[in-house]
């Protein structure tokens, strides 16, 4: 008992230091930014966009592919340009020609695990190997079976929001990744936090431990700001109570997105498992719809990739410069021929698999340790 008291003792002490020793001279914007409520650049709240952070945990299949495009589909931002989704995606069951075909309709492809074993707090020990693994390989497999750029992988979430810490963030930083998603704050919600760097350590409270006591110069996390329904707090919108109607479901959107937009304008985030939210309630979903259509009447709310959000932070523009900013994205198109796999025997470390690829099939059922299936 001693023990655990030492250590959460000295856990608040290192997040109370940390806390302190981010400031304007250690810590030099906008590619630097402290934890805080202000707005980057020292820009106004009147000049600062509301920025909405739409992202979905775990493989992109069939029918939450027809949900996410339904969302995105005829919705833009206030320069005419579409919104864009973020995806922390995991190799099991996703379908790597559905993945290619969001990337290339401008939503952002992050990593969330190679294999999102459970339980759940076995990620809480793993390695900075397996965590390499785990990243790394869910990286590697999403450029190769979706034929979509490496480069442009730039985002993590660990699963289920379980981290190991030190050893996660070493193994971001190894394979260069930009940001982080997935440590949730009830502490900062009113006004919300903005994301910030860890050049001087984490900053807010650690509400899944372990967290990262070192420094990680240019790496960004972005509190995940918890979200407020009938009293009940949660990091994951499908975590709290399930909204009953369409009038539920808006109001619990609107509500709490009117708390970042008429206080910080830190970005407003809805984390989603779609399957567990949108399964047999389209009402949720035309909710969700409307909602967007409704908040993107003001010129200054932009539903962007998070990426692209944090890029806008470290190179703040003010207002009238914010729709040349998130211009229409132009990529440029690689092919994608639909192949069915199909693995099991020696073929397949975890059973039969199938696998829609845009490539050619591996040998065997890429996995951790093998994301490319070599044989």
């Amino acid at each position: 008992m001693q023990r655990i008291l030492a250590v959460i003792f000295f856990l608040a002490v290192f997040l109370h230091q940390s806390q302190a020793q981010c400031n304007t001279t250690n810590c030099v914007g906008p590619a630097c930014k402290c934890m805080n409520t202000s707005p980057p650049g020292g820009l106004s709240l009147a000049n600062t966009p509301q920025l909405v952070f739409l992202a979905f945990d775990g493989a992109i299949t069939t029918t939450n592919y027809d949900n996410y495009t339904f969302l995105f589909n005829n919705t833009t931002n206030p320069n005419g340009c579409p919104i864009g989704m973020t995806f922390f995606i995991f190799h099991e069951y996703n379908d790597y020609t559905l993945t290619h075909s969001l990337y290339f309709k401008g939503q952002e492809i992050s990593t969330h695990s190679m294999s999102h074993l459970t339980p759940a707090a076995t990620w809480a020990n793993k390695s900075v190997t397996e965590w390499t693994d785990e990243i790394g390989g869910i990286r590697d497999a999403l450029s190769k079976f979706a034929n979509i750029p490496k480069t442009s992988i730039r985002g993590a979430r660990a699963p289920f929001l379980q981290s190991s810490g030190d050893a996660t963030f070493t193994a971001m930083k190894n394979l260069g990744m930009f940001y982080d998603c997935s440590f949730p704050t009830t502490n900062y919600t009113n006004p919300p936090v903005w994301p910030y760097t860890l050049d001087q350590g984490f900053q807010h409270e650690c509400a899944i431990p372990p967290c990262p006591l070192s420094k990680y110069p240019g790496i960004w996390t972005v509190p995940m700001v918890a979200l407020n329904r009938n009293d009940t707090v949660c990091s994951m919108a499908d975590a709290c109570d399930k909204p009953n109607t369409f009038e539920e479901t808006y109001q619990y959107l609107m509500s709490n997105f009117q708390r970042h937009y008429t206080t910080s304008k830190a970005p407003f985030g809805i984390y989603l498992t779609a399957n567990a939210w949108f399964q047999d309630a389209q009402y949720r979903l035309q909710a969700y719809k409307k909602f967007l259509n409704d908040i993107l009447v003001n010129d200054d709310v932009y539903v962007v990739p998070i990426a692209r959000g944090l890029d806008w932070m470290k190179n703040p523009k003010p207002l009238a410069e914010v729709p040349n900013f998130f211009n229409c994205p132009t990529v440029t198109k690689t092919p994608c021929t639909n192949y069915t796999c199909y693995y099991e025997g020696d073929a397949s470390p975890v059973g039969p698999r199938n696998m829609k690829s845009c490539v050619t099939c591996p040998d065997v059922y890429p996995w951790t340790g093998n994301p490319l299936g070599l044989p």
